[in-house]
């Protein structure tokens, strides 16, 4: 989010939910959240450990802890924490999938094999039967690797794995003619992101120069494509160089690809709430919201959106849970103090003293160097009791 943006946005809080051990363990796993989107896995796993530490039966944090763990090479840490949870049915798939990666990294393949045929392999939900694949790739099982590694590409044809193990497996199976077609498609996908990024670079240099009409009719050749992945890559561009109609534009061809993207619907949400479409904004921010709960800034713009229109209450639920996100930023807690501060003096104009004391307190909380908020709950106090 920039600091341009956040400047716009009108902030509330209430109450925080829950005890404070509660509220620290939500805390520390949205921290481990977007250290995760980072591939800081070392970051990350530190805040759901602690996070579990706080509350035990975070079972987010516990499931994420043990994909850390996987994906830092502790496999027998991992695989202890796949266990219990594949006990405990705790998100079996999740389990059943990481114990399976972690039998093919032992080489223990009839195993591996097991694990993921036991997932519902006709709706897969990530990439196990890529694994699949590979497992019978590596017991030399070449037909049933073939036929797992289509269907694999029939889920994600755009994942080069599945194309160049394919590829291997028709060598083996004497297929050479198949062979190279899936090679030749292997290379245009390691390819088709650099041939690209030249190209979104033109436009990109058009727009730093202020020559926006050209910028699009260069890129306007790129939009005719399936690729949602390219979509967000240009609609980002555009997004970046402020030209917010051109990028509308983009942002609504990524939708109609992928319509369950939080990350499109909030780009787009943000684009309308600079051209002032609110009922757009408000529509694709709330579906940001309620496809991805812990996106810190789908939840403050969705939030604002709510306070602009009047429904407090709304507006309060996800402002405080995008601040529990991200307790330590501080732009955004200054930006929330001050606005409780705002509301605190609504309520006083209605008589609600006590409401408006709650405000001024969390306000101050959240800036205890602020000698106004100080000066303004010493005053309302005083006013409170003479009342009495």
């Amino acid at each position: 989010m920039t600091k341009g943006f956040l400047v716009l946005i009108l902030l509330l809080a209430t109450h925080p939910s829950g005890n404070d051990s509660t509220s620290s363990a939500r805390a520390h796993l949205g921290r481990g959240s977007k250290w995760m989107q980072m591939e800081r896995y070392k970051e990350a796993s530190q805040e759901f450990e602690q996070a579990l530490r706080d509350d035990p039966a975070l079972s987010q944090a516990r499931q994420q802890l043990a994909i850390c763990q996987f994906e830092l090479r502790y496999y027998e840490v991992a695989r202890q924490l796949f266990g219990e949870m594949l006990a405990a049915q705790e998100n079996p798939e999740l389990a059943s999938y990481y114990l399976g990666r972690l039998d093919l990294v032992e080489q223990n393949f009839d195993s591996a094999i097991r694990r993921f045929q036991a997932l519902d392999l006709d709706e897969p939900f990530r990439d196990e039967l890529y694994y699949l694949g590979l497992a019978y790739f590596k017991q030399q099982k070449f037909s049933e690797a073939a036929e797992t590694l289509k269907r694999s590409i029939t889920s994600s044809p755009r994942d080069y794995r599945n194309h160049h193990l394919l590829a291997r497996t028709y060598q083996k199976l004497g297929q050479t003619r198949q062979a190279e077609e899936e090679f030749a498609e292997t290379q245009q996908l390691h390819d088709y992101y650099l041939q690209g990024t030249v190209a979104i670079a033109g436009c990109r240099s058009f727009l730093l120069s202020g020559q926006r009409d050209k910028a699009w009719q260069t890129c306007l050749p790129l939009l005719e494509t399936d690729d949602v992945d390219k979509l967000v890559s240009i609609g980002m561009v555009f997004s970046k160089a402020e030209d917010y109609p051109h990028a509308q534009s983009v942002w609504d061809k990524a939708l109609a690809l992928d319509a369950d993207s939080p990350e499109v619907n909030y780009n787009l949400a943000l684009t309308c709430f600079h051209l002032k479409d609110m009922r757009r904004a408000r529509k694709h921010s709330a579906a940001a919201v309620d496809l991805r709960p812990d996106f810190f800034e789908a939840n403050v713009l969705y939030g604002t959106i709510l306070f602009m229109s009047g429904e407090d209450e709304s507006a309060i639920r996800f402002l405080t849970h995008a601040h529990e996100l991200r307790p330590e930023d501080g732009e955004v807690r200054r930006l929330l103090a001050h606005e409780l501060s705002l509301y605190a003096e609504a309520q006083m104009k209605k008589h609600e003293l006590q409401r408006a004391i709650v405000l001024l307190q969390q306000a101050s909380e959240l800036r205890p160097d602020s000698r106004e908020i100080k000066s303004k709950l010493a005053e309302l106090r005083a006013r409170a009791s003479q009342s009495h």
